[in-house]
């Protein structure tokens, strides 16, 4: 038997409670220098001292109530040891590289029936893998998300990403006590993405990691066939308060003025427009596939990776960033994120992957409404001896 909150146990300490009370209640009582005929009823009345049956069972009563209290809120699970205790789930990032060079593991996990995911929104099922789903997105937030979804009881998972530092955008990675990495380092030079802006400029990221605007093309850099997003950026600015709207414009004001960004600002929604970005500190009813939405003053787990929550306003009095002038980069740094204009990085060292992932401390197990609800009932019928004792005895 293992427990869902064990620390909770400890609860069960509390049994010393009630024993304190009992032997406090024993101690012998002073005589009153009280002789008034009208306390001689009173009396006979009084709990009487001194340790009778029916005090020791309530006693009993009280300390099993106690601990069968404890026992409830530790959640206990029955663990039945079934040939299915340790089943292996292979969770594998949707790129060609990936899939290609672990070919031959990935095969043989499904002829031994083992379940194999993708890393996406929705942790689908892979079918063969050498056919990639539509979305091939792949973020850290996006394997923590399909870990939570797919980890249970005594799972091993074996997860098959590249290995590149875009894996460490997030302090840690948590997975389960049973896990295998499988990373391959991505050696190929890709082409790197970049947006079209006014005046035929090319915004991209150079050879020293910066954000560069830049006419005609550049000789150390491969860039791609097709811009991310080429013209203007339609924005959505809708805030409730008006200092909070205010200080965001101005922030992309910034931004564009710096990187020849052509920026058209809407601050009402346009049925027929299709924004690129929406600032908001309102939750997205149903957010576009293809917008970037960054929502403020609200504290969130990013479900599609194109929703962004901050938890502050954007005002200078309740945003530490704001106040220092920084929001114009870290706007950015959104915006570099959401077309994927980020430089192919170097992969993490051995001792980088390993930091990277944790051993989640949570458990597994699910508590189970048989043995609660048994656990339950005995907690009621003990709480109504309890009390039908008490009552009867006037203890």
């Amino acid at each position: 038997m293992t427990f869902v909150e064990p620390y909770l146990l400890w609860g069960a300490l509390a049994v010393m409670i009630p024993i304190i009370i009992h032997f406090w209640h024993q101690k012998k009582g002073k005589p009153l220098a009280w002789a008034a005929t009208q306390w001689l009823v009173e009396k006979d009345q009084q709990q009487q001292r001194g340790l009778k049956l029916d005090n020791l069972l309530l006693l009993v009563l009280r300390c099993l109530l106690l601990v069968v209290l404890a026992f409830l809120l530790s959640q206990p699970v029955l663990t039945l040891k079934t040939k299915a205790d340790h089943q292996a789930i292979h969770l594998i990032q949707p790129s060609a590289l990936v899939t290609t060079n672990f070919r031959f593991e990935l095969e043989e996990a499904a002829k031994r029936g083992e379940k194999l995911y993708w890393i996406n929104e929705m942790a689908a099922s892979v079918e063969k893998p050498g056919e990639l789903p539509d979305k091939q997105t792949f973020t850290p937030l996006l394997l923590q998300s399909a870990i939570d979804k797919l980890r249970q009881e005594n799972t091993e998972l074996h997860l098959y990403v590249l290995n590149n530092e875009a894996l460490a955008t997030v302090p840690s990675i948590y997975v389960p006590s049973q896990y295998h990495v499988h990373a391959l380092a991505d050696s190929t030079r890709k082409p790197r993405a970049y947006l079209a802006t006014k005046g035929n400029k090319r915004l991209f990221i150079n050879q020293a990691g910066r954000l560069t605007s830049g006419e005609g093309p550049d000789p150390a850099i491969v860039f791609q066939s097709a811009a991310a997003h080429s013209g203007r950026l339609t924005v959505l600015l809708d805030y409730r308060t008006k200092r909070e709207q205010q200080t965001v414009e101005a922030a992309l004001k910034a931004l564009s003025d710096v990187y020849d960004l052509d920026l058209v600002i809407d601050h009402n929604k346009i049925a027929s427009t299709t924004y690129d970005w929406v600032l908001t500190d309102q939750e997205p009813a149903k957010p576009a596939g293809q917008t970037l939405y960054i929502v403020s003053g609200k504290s969130g787990y990013p479900v599609v990776p194109n929703v962004l929550y901050y938890p502050y306003s954007f005002t200078p009095q309740t945003d530490e960033r704001v106040a220092n002038g920084q929001l114009p980069e870290w706007l950015g740094e959104q915006l570099i994120q959401h077309y994927g204009l980020q430089a192919s990085s170097l992969p993490l060292s051995q001792q980088e992957l390993n930091a990277l992932f944790v051993v989640s401390s949570r458990s597994d197990h699910k508590p189970q409404t048989v043995v609660h609800n048994a656990i339950l009932l005995l907690f009621v019928v003990l709480l109504i001896a309890e009390r039908w004792i008490a009552l009867t005895k006037n203890a």
